[in-house]
C-alpha cells in the first residue's frame, strides 16, 4: 500500500472513532431527556432525524480537528517522508483536543437537564466565582456518572488512536514514484476539498449554523442535533463581540419605574415581569385569520416614488385608501431580524446585537399566544431557513411551520435569496386553501425579499423605472397585488385580517441625520372586510372602480370616483412595530397577558416613539428627533419637521431629556427582561 493511503487510513479511522463517540454521548443525552418528547407523535422518526442531523455537525467539529494533520501528513506522504515522531506528535494531537470536545459534550448532558439548553458562552459570567462554582459542581453527586463516563471514553479513544498510529507505521507500505503522482496528487486535492467542505458543515453556500438543526416542533429534538461544541464556540463568539449598549446611562431598576409610568402600569399584578398586564376584552371574541405580510426595505417613502408622472405602487395606495393606516410608524430596527421578532414579539433590538442569536431567546407574542387560543401558525420565507438563524427561532417561538425554499421547486430560485415574492404569494394561498379546510383560524407571516440586493428584475418590469430600485419595487408592488387579488377569491378571505407593514426602511435621498430616519420610517397598513367602517367601494374587491387617490393636505389621501368622496382612516399617532403584537390582540377582541413593551395603538398613544440602528438610539415625536450614540456618549436633538440641521439641543434641553428618557428606559427594560427570560413567562 502507497504511504499516502496508509495516512488516510490513519485519519479517517481516527475521524470516524471520534464521531462514533460523539454520537454515544449524543444518545445519553436523548436517554436523559425523553420527557421531552413524552407527547410527540413518530418518537422514532424524530429521534433518527436529530441523530443525522448531530453526525452532521459533529463531522464538521471532527473536520476542525483532522484539517491540520490531513494537510501536514498527507504534503510528507507525497514525497515519502512518513516518520515515527510525525505520528506520534498527531497521536498525542488528536487525544488533546478530542479530550477538550468529550469534555464539553459530558458536562453539557446535566448543564442540559437543568437549564434546557447547550453550555454556552454565558458560563464565563461564571468566572470570576471559579473556586464557587467549581465546588457547587463537584459537590453534585449526580455528576460523577457522567465524569466517570468521559474519563472512560477518553481512555478508551487514547488506547485506539495509538492502535491506529502503530498500525499505520507497521504497515508495509511503499513510495510514490512516477506516473504515481498522477493518480495521487489529484486524489490528495480532492480530499482536502471534501475535508474544506467538512469545515463548512457540507457543500450548500452558506455555512452550517446552529439553526440547521431545527427540523421539528420540539425544541428538545431540534436542540439534540446540535453538537456541544459547535454551539460553544458560536455562542462564545457571540458572547464576547462588543455591542452597543446603554449601560450606564440609567439604573435599571429606575428605567423599569419609568417604564411601568410611561406604559400606564399601575397595579402590581403579582407578575415576575414588571411590565407584564392583563388585558381582559369585553364581548366574544374574533375568531378571524391573520395575515401578516413583511415587506422588505419598504419605507413609506417608496410609496410616493414616481417614474414619467406615474406612481410605482399604486396597489399600495389604494389599499391605503380603504384601510386603517398609521402614517407615524417606525420599525424597531434596521434588519430583517429586527423587523421580524420585534413586530410578533414585541420587543426592540439592542442595537447591532442580532435578536436570532445561537442561543434562542423565547418570547410570546403573536404565534404563542394565538397558537394557544387555536390558531395554526406559518411563517413563509424565500430562501434558507437557516439565515438569521431563522429557522431555530421561529420554531422556538410560536410557529408549527417554517417553509422555505427547501419547500420550493428549484428552478424557481432565482439567486441566493431564494424565488422570487410573486411565487412566494403564490405558494402561500395554495397553503392556506388546505389549512382553511380545517376548524381551526390561521396566522400566517410572509417575509418578502425581491425588494433587497442583488435585484432580479423581471423582463415585464424591464421598463417601470429610472433603476432597479424603482423597477423592483414596481414589481414587488404588483406581486401584492396579485396575492391580494388571489386571496380575495378564496373562501377565507371574507375572514381574514391583512396587515402590511415594512421589515426595516432603506436610505432615501440626501441623509440629513447621522441616523437615517429612513430607514426606520416605514409603512403600517391594516386590510379586513370585517371592517365595518371601510367602505367596498373601490378597486379589485368587488365594489366600484376608482378613479384616482391622491394627496389633499399634508396627512390625508382623498379618492374619487363618479359618486363618492372619501378619505381612508389615517392614524398620526406615533408608533412601532413593538405595537404589532398588542394592537392585533386588541383588533381580535381576545383577552391575554401583555408581557411585551408594545401598546394597543387603537386605543392608547405613545408621547415619543423610539428605535435604533447598529449603533444609535432615536425617539422621535411630531416636531423633534432626539438621537443618542452610545459609542461616543453623545445625543443630538433637531426639528426634523422643517428639515432643520443645527443640534437644538441646548435651547430644547427639557425636551430631549424627556426623549431620552423615554427611549432609554424602554430600552434597558427590554433588555433586562429578555436577560433574565421574563418575556416569555409573565408569571
Amino acid at each position: 500500500m502507497k504511504k499516502l493511503l496508509v495516512v488516510f487510513r490513519y485519519l479517517l479511522s481516527v475521524h470516524v472513532t471520534g464521531l462514533i463517540i460523539l454520537s454515544f454521548f449524543r444518545l445519553i443525552l436523548f436517554l436523559t431527556n425523553t420527557q421531552h418528547i413524552a407527547d410527540a407523535d413518530d418518537k422514532i422518526s424524530l429521534f433518527l432525524n436529530a441523530m443525522l442531523k448531530g453526525i452532521q455537525f459533529d463531522n464538521l467539529i471532527g473536520c476542525y480537528v483532522i484539517v491540520l494533520p490531513l494537510f501536514v501528513l498527507s504534503a510528507l506522504a507525497l514525497f515519502n517522508l512518513i516518520s515515527r515522531i510525525s505520528i506520534k506528535i498527531f497521536n498525542v494531537y488528536f487525544i488533546v483536543f478530542y479530550t477538550l470536545i468529550f469534555a464539553l459534550s459530558a458536562a453539557d448532558i446535566p448543564y442540559f437537564q437543568y437549564f434546557f439548553a447547550h453550555i454556552g458562552g454565558s458560563v464565563f459570567n461564571w468566572t470570576g466565582f471559579g473556586a464557587t462554582t467549581a465546588g457547587m459542581l463537584f459537590q453534585e453527586t449526580s455528576y460523577y456518572i457522567y465524569f466517570a463516563l468521559f474519563v472512560a471514553l477518553v481512555v478508551a479513544f487514547s488506547f485506539v488512536v495509538r492502535r491506529f498510529g502503530k498500525k499505520a507505521l507497521a504497515q508495509k507500505s511503499t513510495n510514490l514514484k512516477g506516473k504515481d503522482y498522477l493518480i495521487y496528487i489529484p486524489l490528495t486535492i480532492v480530499v482536502w476539498g471534501l475535508s474544506f467542505c467538512g469545515v463548512r458543515g457540507g457543500f450548500e453556500r452558506y455555512p452550517l449554523r446552529v439553526s440547521n438543526a431545527y427540523f421539528s416542533t420540539n425544541s428538545f429534538i431540534n436542540q439534540l442535533g446540535v453538537n456541544p461544541a459547535f454551539f460553544f464556540i458560536k455562542s462564545s463568539t457571540a458572547f464576547f463581540k462588543k455591542h452597543n449598549t446603554l449601560d450606564g446611562i440609567m439604573d435599571t431598576k429606575v428605567a423599569i419605574a419609568t417604564a411601568q409610568k410611561l406604559l400606564n402600569i399601575t397595579d402590581d399584578e403579582g407578575y415576575k415581569n414588571p411590565i407584564a398586564r392583563a388585558v381582559v376584552a369585553e364581548g366574544e371574541p374574533v375568531k378571524a385569520n391573520v395575515v401578516i405580510v413583511l415587506m422588505e426595505s419598504l419605507a413609506v417613502e417608496d410609496l410616493a416614488t414616481e417614474y414619467n408622472g406615474r406612481n410605482l405602487m399604486p396597489f399600495l395606495n389604494d389599499l391605503i385608501s380603504r384601510s386603517y393606516y398609521f402614517e407615524n410608524f417606525y420599525s424597531a430596527g434596521v434588519h430583517t431580524n429586527n423587523g421580524i421578532a420585534s413586530t410578533l414579539y414585541g420587543y426592540p433590538p439592542q442595537f447591532d446585537k442580532t435578536m436570532m442569536g445561537v442561543s434562542v431567546d423565547q418570547y410570546t407574542g403573536l404565534p404563542v399566544t394565538l397558537r394557544d387560543a387555536g390558531y395554526q401558525t406559518l411563517f413563509f420565507l424565500t430562501s434558507n431557513p437557516q439565515y438569521d438563524n431563522m429557522n431555530s427561532f421561529l420554531l422556538e417561538n410560536g410557529f408549527d411551520r417554517v417553509y422555505s425554499q427547501y419547500d420550493y421547486p428549484q428552478e424557481k430560485a432565482v439567486n441566493n435569496f431564494g424565488v422570487q415574492d410573486d411565487f412566494l404569494f403564490e405558494y402561500g394561498i395554495e397553503t392556506l386553501n388546505t389549512l382553511s379546510q380545517q376548524d381551526e383560524p390561521f396566522f400566517a407571516t410572509f417575509m418578502t425579499v425581491s425588494n433587497h440586493p442583488p435585484y432580479v428584475i423581471p423582463k415585464e418590469f424591464a421598463d417601470a423605472g429610472g433603476d432597479d430600485k424603482q423597477r423592483i419595487i414596481s414589481f414587488a408592488d404588483h406581486s401584492m397585488k396579485e396575492f391580494m387579488e388571489d386571496a380575495r377569491r378564496q373562501s377565507w378571505f371574507e375572514n381574514t385580517i391583512f396587515v402590511f407593514l415594512g421589515d426595516h426602511g432603506r436610505i432615501q435621498g440626501a441623509q440629513r441625520y447621522d441616523m437615517s430616519l429612513t430607514y426606520n420610517h416605514v409603512p403600517l397598513i391594516i386590510y379586513s372586510p370585517l371592517f365595518q367602517d371601510m367602505p367596498k367601494i373601490f378597486s379589485q374587491f368587488g365594489g366600484r372602480k376608482r378613479n384616482t387617490c391622491t394627496v389633499v393636505s399634508d396627512h390625508h389621501l382623498g379618492c374619487i370616483d363618479d359618486e363618492f368622496f372619501y378619505m381612508p382612516k389615517i392614524f398620526s399617532q406615533f408608533g412601532g412595530q413593538v405595537d404589532v403584537f398588542a394592537t392585533g390582540m386588541g383588533m381580535l377582541n381576545r383577552s391575554y397577558e401583555n408581557s411585551s413593551m408594545g401598546v394597543d395603538l387603537f386605543r392608547e398613544e405613545r408621547p415619543y416613539m423610539y428605535f435604533v440602528s447598529d449603533h444609535h438610539l432615536g425617539c422621535i415625536d411630531d416636531e423633534f428627533f432626539y438621537m443618542y450614540s452610545p459609542s461616543a456618549k453623545a445625543d443630538a436633538l433637531y426639528d426634523y419637521r422643517n428639515g432643520r440641521t443645527e443640534n437644538l439641543i441646548e435651547g430644547y434641553r427639557a425636551k430631549a431629556d424627556s426623549m431620552k428618557n423615554y427611549g432609554v428606559s424602554m430600552m434597558l427594560t427590554s433588555d433586562y427582561l429578555v436577560k433574565e427570560k421574563l418575556a416569555i413567562n409573565p408569571k
